[in-house]
């Protein structure tokens, strides 16, 4: 009886220790982040494999960087690229990487997007999913939700607003 009681102890005890483990990242909460730059590029130069969700209509990649302020994060620096299609207005494949003032990295896909507005200022809509390989209490985020903003042909300036859920726990 003395031995069940002690295997029962040290089995609570490890199951305690293991729940924050268990639980890290499973509690989603609200995200926001409000971003914008002026540092835009297109390479239609497209490596192979690069843009497979767009299905060869890809005309180039288009890239970005700026700074803005995001829940969880603070203030943060981006970097995004996806492949666009000049034709339709359509963009996929996007990859974003958004870096908090302390260092933590959160990473994101997005795809489906469209510009809702004609140039030269055009508007734009697409879903966002965190994605594993971020750095600091993002390593194992997860989530996702939709983003919309503006980019100016004619100044290369963007604005994003992304809005949806995240999960994440610390490292």
């Amino acid at each position: 009886m003395r031995r069940f009681v002690a295997i029962l102890g040290v089995v609570a005890i490890l199951a305690f220790a293991a729940g924050p483990v268990l639980a890290k990242g499973d509690h989603q909460r609200p995200f926001k982040g409000t971003m914008w730059g002026n540092d835009v590029t297109f390479n239609t130069v497209i490596p192979a494999g690069r843009c497979v969700e767009m299905a060869g209509t890809a005309d180039a990649i288009a890239s970005f960087s700026g700074s803005g302020y995001a829940t969880h994060l603070g203030w943060v620096h981006i970097l995004a690229e996806h492949c666009s299609d000049f034709d339709t207005g359509t963009y996929g494949d996007g990859r974003l990487t958004i870096t908090a003032a302390n260092g933590d990295i959160l990473k994101s896909t997005y795809t489906h997007g469209m510009m809702t507005a004609p140039p030269p200022l055009s508007g734009f809509q697409d879903d966002f999913t965190f994605v594993d390989g971020g750095t600091g209490r993002f390593t194992f985020a997860s989530g996702g939700g939709t983003e919309v903003g503006t980019y100016n042909f004619g100044t290369n300036e963007f604005w994003v607003h992304m809005e949806g859920v995240i999960s994440y726990g610390k490292s």
